[in-house]
């Protein structure tokens, strides 16, 4: 009887060994679920929140360790409740992504762009004030809708004004009003680019094309050749007020010239500054 009790006795001590070894092993190898509390004993191991915070803190630097509107959890569970909570934000709007591309601001909705999407335009015709009779869509421009600016200011063009495409706003046309420079539903006054020539710009105080337009103030300024040319191609023939007209641009050609563009037709090209050109502003 001694030595079977014996023999059971070492058994038992060999498998609780065993068990020692394999719950160590497995210790030494797992990764802890769970934040240890009160008088546990260190075990070594990172839990999977503690992991989650050095990522969210370090890596990525989402949340907050301070408390929150719930209270405060501890640095850990501020952080990770935090982050969970952050929204996406900016200064974009559905009208500056492409049409069709998805994002994210102001909200974690998803919301879907709605600028129109450049197309090719095999089929555009020439056209100005004196050319063939085209339309908007022999032109390509059909499915560009300009829009009237909101809030407007003085010297916005009637109606549609805004461009979609650039988001620009153009004014009416700059006229010699007894000496004083005004906006008008008619291009009635030719200006030299530099003010130095022209009898208009001499009797406004030697004014130049960029200072008809900046001191008109809201922001307007005179655009550049690229613009006026952008302008055309997204259907200003149809949408501003007198296009069939050559407007300068602030864009020089050299020391001598600048350019300027017809908005009927797309022309442009540069010329001497001291030329005569009308003006027509943009913000």
């Amino acid at each position: 009887m001694r030595i079977l009790a014996k023999f059971k006795l070492k058994k038992m001590l060999s498998i609780f060994v065993i068990l020692v070894l394999m719950a160590s092993f497995a210790l030494s190898v797992r990764q802890v679920y769970a934040e240890q509390t009160g008088g546990s004993p260190e075990s070594g191991a990172t839990s999977r929140i503690k992991t989650i915070y050095d990522h969210l803190k370090d890596d990525l630097g989402y949340g907050t360790d301070a408390a929150g509107g719930w209270g405060d959890w501890g640095a850990y569970w501020n952080r990770i409740r935090s982050a969970s909570e952050w929204i996406p934000d900016g200064t974009v709007a559905v009208t500056d992504v492409k049409s069709g591309k998805t994002f994210y601001d102001g909200s974690r909705a998803e919301q879907t762009g709605t600028y129109p999407n450049p197309s090719s335009c095999s089929t555009q015709q020439y056209h100005d004030s004196y050319g063939a009779p085209v339309t908007q869509t022999t032109n390509c421009t059909n499915t560009i809708t300009w829009t009237t600016a909101a809030p407007a200011v003085t010297g916005d063009d009637d109606d549609a004004n805004t461009d979609p495409r650039t988001g620009l706003i153009w004014s009416r046309c700059i006229i010699n009003s007894g000496g004083v420079p005004t906006f008008a539903a008619t291009c009635g006054t030719n200006w030299s680019w530099d003010g130095t020539t022209d009898a208009d710009n001499i009797a406004v105080g030697g004014k130049t094309a960029a200072q008809l337009c900046s001191e008109r103030g809201n922001g307007w300024r005179l655009p550049s050749q690229k613009e006026l040319m952008q302008a055309y191609i997204d259907g200003s023939y149809w949408n501003l007020l007198n296009p069939a007209n050559y407007f300068w641009s602030r864009t020089e050609g050299s020391a001598a010239s600048a350019w300027g563009v017809v908005l009927s037709s797309g022309y442009t090209g540069d010329s001497t500054k001291t030329g005569s050109r009308y003006v027509r502003c943009v913000r």
